[in-house]
């Protein structure tokens, strides 16, 4: 009977938020790695990026809507991830080099804020990981609100905050699917 619950429990899906930290832990480390390189062409690596993420989260919440009552605010921010890649897709190179910088940066505090949601809604499952998974949206907060505040400082300052704010909210989204994971192995697959 277990293994027939694992197949529908809304932990199953541990792995996507996985690959989305990653996605964005490894956009925070070529921040640190690249910070010479252009912005138009970190916009475009970060569209694509976008629209990735954008897809995953909209495959787990469609893939648990019958199961978490909560999946249509992973499916709001699938598209809200989705509209903002696309859109920044298709503005003119000297548009979207401005236009990114504050789009990062006001994407970066509505997902944080949102995660700390999911945050609070899986303490119940998980103990001691959950305060530390809420102090890193908190720093990913922080950093992203001095980003907005000072876009325009130029340089290594710019990347550097950017570059933070990603590999924050990264390894909240790796933390929280090794906490799922968790969760799905202690309760057979029954969540």
């Amino acid at each position: 009977m277990s293994r027939n619950t694992f197949n529908t429990g809304i932990t199953r899906y541990w792995w996507i938020p996985l690959v989305t930290g990653l996605i964005f832990v490894a956009f925070g480390i070529w921040c640190f790695v690249n910070p010479a390189s252009s912005i138009t062409v970190m916009a475009y690596c970060f569209c694509a990026g976008m629209l990735l993420a954008g897809i995953l989260d909209i495959s787990f919440s469609i893939a648990n809507r019958l199961i978490n009552p909560n999946w249509g605010w992973r499916l709001a921010m699938g598209l809200l991830e989705i509209a903002l890649g696309v859109w920044l897709l298709f503005l003119p190179a000297p548009v979207l080099a401005v236009s990114f910088v504050y789009a990062v940066g006001i994407w970066m505090i509505v997902v944080a804020i949102n995660s700390v949601c999911e945050a609070a809604v899986m303490s119940r499952y998980v103990g001691g990981a959950i305060v530390w998974m809420i102090l890193a949206l908190i720093a990913t907060i922080v950093l992203a609100c001095i980003f907005i505040i000072n876009p325009l400082l130029g340089g290594v300052t710019v990347w550097l905050w950017l570059g933070l704010s990603l590999l924050t909210f990264g390894i909240y989204q790796i933390t929280m699917s090794l906490n799922i994971k968790t969760i799905n192995r202690d309760t057979d697959g029954l969540l």
